[in-house]
């Protein structure tokens, strides 16, 4: 990802950072480590480890008694994965490094602002807003370089290596994306996007 499309995190204060991204201000809140902490040994509670698959791991469904075998095994998607849309190095141990582009398995989305998932075989906290859900039949890409695409009358700028959600199939060389802000679908070029 280019330099000025990297967000900036920065501590306003205790409780909060803030993250900038091209002129764009996102809060992004302190990581909530220090209060799960004392929450925790105040009630003596252990938790377990979780064993949930990453994107790397296939569900195949082989449990099946039919004689004739599936056409073709099929992957079964969790309904909490998401798409990182930024860059976020952690600062704390249990926090994740994640890279725009990686996919997440959301555990926990109890504190609004830090979620705890899984991503490539680690469990940790991530900021809520630098993720984006995916939907079954939705995938990754990332921009090539920065272009103008139309809303309607509105021209709307992709950023280049920015990460978009393809949701729908391609049709006379475009494909319909959403940038993660929003569920506006915005028909974009498939020439200026790469799988991630």
């Amino acid at each position: 990802m280019s330099d000025r499309c990297l967000p900036v995190v920065e501590r306003k204060s205790l409780n909060k950072c803030s993250l900038s991204l091209v002129g764009v201000d996102i809060a992004a809140p302190q990581s909530p480590v220090h209060g799960r902490r004392q929450l925790l040994s105040a009630k003596a509670v252990r938790m377990s480890s979780v064993d949930l698959p990453d994107d790397n791991e296939k569900s195949l469904s082989s449990a099946s008694t039919s004689p004739c075998p599936s056409p073709k095994p099929h992957r079964l998607l969790p309904t909490n994965l998401y798409v990182v849309l930024y860059n976020f190095r952690s600062r704390h141990q249990d926090e994740l490094d994640l890279k725009a582009g990686d996919t997440v398995t959301v555990i926990d989305t109890t504190d609004p602002d830090w979620w705890q998932g899984k991503c490539l075989g680690r469990v940790g906290f991530f900021p809520s807003k630098y993720v984006a859900k995916l939907h079954s039949g939705e995938r990754a890409l990332q921009v090539l370089h920065s272009i103008q695409v139309m809303d309607g009358q509105e021209p709307v700028k992709l950023l280049r290596d920015q990460i978009v959600i393809q949701v729908a199939d391609e049709m006379d060389g475009k494909v319909l994306v959403r940038t993660g802000l929003g569920d506006k679908a915005l028909p974009c070029p498939l020439k200026y996007l790469q799988e991630v």
